[in-house]
């Protein structure tokens, strides 16, 4: 399955990426799957408006499932970026995205020629319940 969709570069994007995905793969997911998955392209479409250029007054959000993965990528008009080194101070109440991304995804990763593209692939069936201290996100470049 293969879903593509233009949204506004807006406040409205991560809200509406959201609604794609669930009535979409709703019914061809599991709970914890789709939960997660939402959670992942939220993060990233958020990044993406926050953080990235505007391009055509739009955000690209990206998914594909099959083969017990899901992969997710989103688009802007940035030239891409290097994450942060570190986590974020605990009082800090932004800088958790790529965080979350990073304990969800397989494999994760940043393009940024000629616009920001960052990708994540998460697995379909098994989930990581382990928990423990947030990492630095450890992440693929250009893969």
């Amino acid at each position: 399955m293969y879903v593509r969709q233009k949204l506004p570069h807006g406040a409205q994007a991560p809200s509406v990426a959201r609604e794609v995905v669930d009535s979409l793969l709703d019914a061809r997911l599991s709970v914890e799957a789709l939960s997660e998955l939402r959670l992942v392209v939220s993060e990233l479409v958020t990044n993406a408006v926050r953080h990235g250029e505007e391009s055509d007054g739009v955000v690209e959000l990206f998914v594909t499932v099959g083969g017990g993965v899901a992969r997710v990528e989103v688009i802007d008009g940035g030239a891409g970026f290097e994450p942060p080194p570190g986590a974020p101070r605990p009082e800090e109440p932004g800088g958790w995205g790529l965080i979350v991304v990073d304990r969800l995804a397989s494999r994760w990763g940043i393009e940024g020629s000629p616009r920001t593209r960052v990708w994540a692939e998460l697995p379909l069936d098994t989930f990581d319940t382990s928990g423990g201290a947030p990492t630095a996100p450890a992440y693929a470049r250009n893969v």
